[in-house]
């Protein structure tokens, strides 16, 4: 009897004394700065940009650089540098960096143990006082402590992925922008010519009608055309500024940083494309959205068991304990366990694997999406740059020889100058029409950058100007 005594003694002793060595001793680090380095470098690989991490309140050093951008024109290429180091809410972003490491490191340590004390007074003299006393700690949190460690693995592993998608939406989102802005300008620039020409058609029907050589319908017709192309020319001045203010808000500038200049003109598009025969395997191969999307259903396939072992069993705890009576110590293991009589988790399991299956329904949708979008922004592309070397070639300079031979004829006085002034006006608008192609084709190429490099562009439901009769 003795020695079974000393031997349970020995076995309490060193079980309770080894999970108290598990749970505190260990060393805690969480930095997430390795795991920023590391999408540095993922980044870095996919699209050529650095990104940085302002984690202090001191920035001075870059706002100084930025302002020394700033006094240049910009480009795309400087707006995506610009945005990816000064835009706030990517910056939070990165934050969650350091909760998800956190999480990852509170995973792998033990709740508190629970101290019970009571000390009860005698209500006689000669009777000792009575003190009990008991720690007590939860042995399913070492059970489960694997587990959570896995769930939290897949949570950290889910966020630098979303933190990636993250960055790739600021670089596309800022390239679109600024071509969008640079369009938006070159069309407001041509608008205006067009309502200079308007105007001087308006003027000389003026000058005609006052003559008596025709009638008050024909100079009505042209002041509603007049008035109705200085509608279109304002709006599009709002339309630049809205354009630059959306850019702003992407780099993240405000005050005297927004006086910025840029390069206005669109670059020519390319007269080949890259082989695009193999994209839609490209886009799945590459596709750091369905790596988010499994991720996120291994973290709650994890989470099923953790969640269902506490709803069973949802306290072991065990620990020493040590009661005084009558002037005797009595020590010895104490236990609480809770037994599973009404709840065996049986609800939480279905909702879980139920909540697995519509992950996987999303996942699978995700992949038809990914494939449907490769295939849609492959086609649109090629149409794009068709359509932006067509107009090029063959509308633009077509439209400028309409205009030259139409001028000849008006100096032979052989047409009228509402003829050459509506001509004029006809050329200006097939190049709007080729700009707004021409910035169709990079916003499309954007989106096939990214979606190459692992994420699809979510539409926000605006329609691009496509192919419109143009003869």
């Amino acid at each position: 009897m003795t020695i079974n005594r000393k031997i349970i003694k020995s076995f309490f002793f060193y079980l309770i004394i080894s999970a108290f060595i598990m749970g505190g001793c260990g060393k805690i680090n969480t930095n997430p700065d390795l795991l920023f380095e590391q999408i540095q470098e993922d980044v870095a690989e996919l699209t050529g940009h650095d990104i940085y991490w302002n984690n202090s309140s001191e920035d001075c050093d870059f706002s100084s650089c930025i302002a020394n951008i700033l006094e240049n024109e910009l480009t795309s290429d400087l707006s995506v540098y610009i945005a990816l180091f000064n835009n706030r809410n990517l910056q939070a972003t990165y934050e969650n960096l350091g909760i998800a490491k956190a999480q990852l490191v509170q995973a792998g340590l033990l709740k508190n143990p629970i101290f019970v004390f009571s000390y009860r007074f005698s209500t006689k003299a000669a009777v000792t006082d009575l003190i009990d006393m008991s720690l007590f700690q939860n042995f399913l949190d070492i059970i489960l402590i694997p587990m959570k460690k896995k769930v939290a693995q897949a949570e950290l592993e889910a966020t630098k992925a979303m933190i990636t998608t993250q960055i790739l939406d600021v670089i596309a989102q800022t390239k679109i922008a600024f071509y969008i802005l640079q369009a938006t300008e070159q069309i407001w620039n041509l608008k205006k010519e067009v309502l200079l020409s308007a105007e001087l058609t308006y003027d000389v029907a003026l000058r005609l009608r006052k003559a008596g050589n025709i009638k008050a319908l024909e100079v009505s017709k042209e002041r509603a055309l007049y008035e109705q192309i200085k509608l279109e020319v304002a709006s599009l001045e709002i339309e630049v500024l809205q354009a630059r203010e959306k850019l702003n808000m992407l780099m993240g500038l405000w005050g005297t940083q927004i006086d910025w200049k840029f390069f206005p003109n669109l670059p020519d598009t390319p007269l080949n494309e890259a082989n695009l025969d193999n994209i839609e395997n490209c886009a799945i191969a590459n596709s750091i959205d369905l790596q988010l999307s499994y991720k996120d259903m291994l973290a709650t396939a994890a989470k099923l068991g953790i969640d269902t072992s506490m709803l069973v069993f949802p306290q072991i705890a065990a620990g020493p304990s040590a009661e005084r009576d009558e002037g005797v110590w009595y020590v010895g293991p104490a236990f609480a366990l809770a037994i599973p009589f009404f709840d065996f988790g049986q609800a939480n399991a279905a909702a879980a694997q139920a909540e697995i299956l519509r992950q996987w329904n999303h996942y699978t949708a995700l992949a038809v999406e990914t494939r449907s979008s490769a295939r849609s922004v492959r086609f649109n592309l090629l149409n794009a740059r068709r359509q932006a070397q067509y107009f090029k070639r063959i509308i633009i300079p077509l439209a400028e020889q309409i205009t030259s031979y139409t001028t000849l004829q008006y100096n032979a006085m052989q047409l009228g100058v509402f003829t050459l002034l509506m001509t004029k006006q006809i050329e200006l608008n097939k190049k709007i029409r080729a700009v707004e192609t021409q910035r169709d084709y990079w916003i499309i190429k954007t989106e096939l950058e990214t979606l190459l490099n692992g994420h699809m562009i979510q539409k926000n439901g605006s329609k691009r100007t496509m192919m419109e009769q143009v003869f």
